[in-house]
């Protein structure tokens, strides 16, 4: 009798175990889903677009020349600085351009 209460409560304790790390799992998951929709919920009431793969291109090419099409005109100039929501170049005429990510349709 002693040794089987002694197997279930082992048994028991593994189990309990699996579902301790199950649930740390789950809450991590949840964490980051919830930062993923307050980022998302932000850039809709804000307007403003958070592109991972645009900000690592410009700041890749930062200091070098580069061509962005926008929803308006096709821009050329010098990457100064990259934001999370958007870019500025400084064109050849030495004007200074602010080009949210939201706007951009191809870069080159």
């Amino acid at each position: 009798m002693t040794m089987c209460c002694f197997l279930f409560c082992r048994r028991l304790a593994r189990r309990v175990q699996i579902l301790t790390r199950q649930v740390e799992l789950l809450s991590q998951e949840t964490s980051q889903l919830t930062e993923r929709v307050e980022s998302l919920e932000s850039q809709v009431l804000t307007g403003l677009t958070i592109n991972p793969e645009l900000t690592q291109f410009f700041e890749v090419h930062t200091g070098q020349q580069v061509r962005v099409s926008t929803t308006f005109a096709t821009l050329e100039g010098v990457v100064l600085a990259t934001a999370e929501d958007g870019v500025q170049l400084r064109e050849a005429s030495g004007d200074l351009v602010l080009i949210p990510f939201a706007n951009i349709t191809s870069v080159q």
